[in-house]
C-alpha cells in the first residue's frame, strides 16, 4: 500500500485488510515521504501486528512506493491497495479462489465506486467495443479477447479496470522472473503500462464478477485533484502510453490494419485524459496559481503529441465539445476559465479554495 499524506484514511483502509476473511496475507505499508501523521500511524500498525510491515522512503511517487513494496514481498501474489480506498471483507478470498481454480497469473475482480460519502455503486464491466455488460460469474480473456478489452478502454477511457493496478492479483513470480516494475518516471498511465507489460508476458487474465474493491473518489479535496500539470512531463507520459500500446500489439501479433485502428483509438484516449488533467488543474485556478497554470497550459496545448491526437478525439455523451475546440484554437486563457467552470460542475467546489 503506497501511503502519502493519508493519515485520515488509514484506519479505514488498513482495517479493511485486517478484516479479510482470508487470513494468510502480509500488508506492506510504504510511506512515500508524508508530511502528516501517516508514517507514525503506519509504524504503529506494524508494531501491533506481525502481518504488517512498514517501509519509509523519501517522496518519489506511487510507482516507486509500489516497487519498494514488491521488492520485499514474500507472498505468491501481489495486490495493490490505495491508502484512501478499502476492501470488502471477502475480496482476497474471492480472488485467490479463482486463481487456484484457473491456475491464473492475473485475477481481476469487479469494484464499487463511491463518491465522497455517497453509497458505493457496483460498476458494469464491458470487455469489447460495442459489447454489453458482462452478466456471468467468471470469464477468461486471452490474446484477441485481451486486445478487445483494451480497445474498449481506449474507446471509453473512464473504464477503470484495465487502467489501474488495484482490484486484482498479480502472480509475484511473473513480476520477478520478467523483471517487471512500475515506471517511476511516469505520473500518468503508469498503472496501465504495468498491466500491459504483465499481460504481454502472460497473455491471459481471469475476471471474477464480484466486487473486490471500493474505489473512493474524494472530489471535495485538492488531494483528489491532480496537481498543476507539468507540460513536459505530461507530454512525455502520453508518448510512453502510445509506445506501450505499440509494444503490446507487437508482442501478441496484431495485424497491421487493426493496429492502425487501435492507434487512432489511442489518440482519442490521450485527448480524453489531457482534458481531465486540464480540468482538474484549472479547478485550482485563482490569482496566486494563475501565472503557473497559464504557463503550463500554453506549453501543453502546443505539444506535438496532443496536436497529433486531437483529430482522433470524438466526444462521448456528457463530454465537452468546447474544450477540445479551444485547445485546437490555442485560446489558452478562455480554456482555463471554461475548464474551471467544467470542473466545478463535475466535482463541486474545492474545500479551502481561494477564488
Amino acid at each position: 500500500m503506497p501511503v502519502f499524506n493519508a493519515a485520515r484514511f488509514l484506519a479505514l483502509s488498513i482495517g479493511s485488510v485486517i478484516d479479510q476473511t482470508m487470513g494468510d496475507w502480509e500488508l506492506i505499508l510504504v510511506d512515500d515521504g508524508s508530511s502528516d501523521e501517516s508514517a507514525r500511524l503506519c509504524a504503529d500498525h506494524a508494531l501491533d501486528s506481525a502481518r504488517v510491515r512498514f517501509i519509509a522512503q523519501q517522496n518519489a511517487g506511487p510507482a516507486a512506493a509500489r516497487n519498494a513494496g514488491v521488492r520485499v514481498a514474500a507472498g505468491d501474489f501481489i495486490f495493490f491497495l490505495d491508502a484512501d480506498d478499502r476492501l470488502p471483507p471477502d475480496a482476497l478470498q474471492q480472488l485467490l479462489s479463482a486463481a487456484d481454480t484457473e491456475h491464473a497469473d492475473m485475477v481481476l475482480g469487479n469494484f464499487y465506486k463511491q463518491e465522497n460519502d455517497a453509497s458505493p455503486v457496483r460498476q458494469p464491466v464491458v470487455f469489447r467495443p460495442g459489447g454489453e455488460p458482462f452478466a456471468g460469474q467468471m470469464t477468461v480473456l486471452a490474446d484477441a479477447a485481451l486486445l478487445d478489452y483494451i480497445r474498449h478502454f481506449l474507446n471509453h477511457p473512464s473504464n477503470h479496470l484495465v487502467s489501474y493496478c488495484w482490484a486484482r492479483l498479480y502472480r509475484r513470480s511473473v513480476i520477478v522472473e520478467q523483471a517487471l516494475q512500475a515506471d517511476e518516471n511516469m505520473r500518468l498511465f503508469e498503472d496501465f503500462a504495468f498491466n500491459l507489460a504483465f499481460l504481454g508476458k502472460t497473455r491471459r487474465l481471469v475476471f471474477v464478477n464480484q466486487p473486490v474493491y471500493v474505489y473512493i473518489l474524494r472530489t471535495r479535496h485538492i488531494s483528489a485533484s491532480m496537481s498543476i500539470l507539468n507540460a513536459a512531463s505530461l507530454a512525455s507520459d502520453m508518448q510512453s502510453f502510445r509506445k506501450t500500446i505499440d509494444r503490446f500489439m507487437t508482442e501478441i501479433g496484431v495485424r497491421q490494419d487493426l493496429a492502425q485502428r487501435v492507434r487512432h483509438e489511442v489518440g482519442h484516449t490521450l485527448v480524453h485524459y489531457a482534458l481531465i488533467f486540464i480540468i482538474r488543474t484549472c479547478r485550482q485556478l485563482n490569482s496566486a496559481s494563475r501565472p503557473a497554470i497559464i504557463r503550463e497550459l500554453r506549453a501543453f496545448i502546443s505539444a506535438p503529441i496532443l496536436r497529433e491526437s486531437l483529430p482522433c478525439y470524438t466526444p462521448r455523451p456528457g463530454n465537452s465539445r468546447l474544450l477540445p475546440a479551444l485547445i485546437k484554437l490555442k485560446l489558452v486563457r478562455l480554456l482555463a476559465v471554461m475548464a474551471k467552470i467544467k470542473g466545478k460542475q463535475r466535482y463541486g467546489k474545492l474545500e479551502n479554495a481561494n477564488t
